[in-house]
This record gives C-alpha cells, sequence and structure tokens, in this order.
C-alpha cells in the first residue's frame, strides 16, 4: 500500500512539473582557447560576463533564445465589386 502511494505520489509531482514550458537562456558564453566552446545557458548578461571573465572568452546574445517572428499575413484584396463608368 506505501509503495502504491509514492509512486502515485511521484507520478502527480511529474504530470504537475511537465506543465512549465522549458525558456532557453538568453546569453551565450564563448570561450576563447583551444576548442573554441561555448555555453548557452546563462538568463542574465552579468551571469555569462562572470563566467568569461576569469578563462577568456566573450558573451554573445543566443540566437535560439527568442521565438523566429512570423510572416506578415498575406495580402488579401478587397472584395468590392468595381464600378465602370
Amino acid at each position: 500500500m506505501r509503495m502504491w502511494a509514492a509512486v502515485s505520489t511521484i507520478a502527480v509531482l511529474f504530470v504537475i512539473g511537465a506543465g512549465a514550458p522549458a525558456r532557453a537562456a538568453a546569453w551565450c558564453a564563448w570561450f576563447t582557447g583551444y576548442d573554441y566552446s561555448y555555453d548557452c545557458g546563462y538568463y542574465t548578461l552579468e551571469q555569462c560576463s562572470a563566467t568569461v571573465r576569469g578563462v577568456g572568452g566573450y558573451c554573445s546574445p543566443n540566437a535560439y533564445a527568442a521565438p523566429p517572428p512570423y510572416p506578415p499575413p498575406p495580402y488579401r484584396k478587397s472584395k468590392k465589386p468595381r464600378r465602370h463608368g
């Protein structure tokens, strides 16, 4: 009985926790070293700057953090009848 209660509690917690979508971090740290690696896990510029300050590198905005802009809707001509004459 206890095992069933524990399993159901854990399952409920997973379902509740799965409701929030993941958000991509806004800043990437690019490390200037032998392999030129990067880490896009920083939500503020201050976090990123503190990371690269000691090891060398730079921070840049994450290109994948914001959703791509949607194209404008297609142009539709009005359906008013034309008057000839």
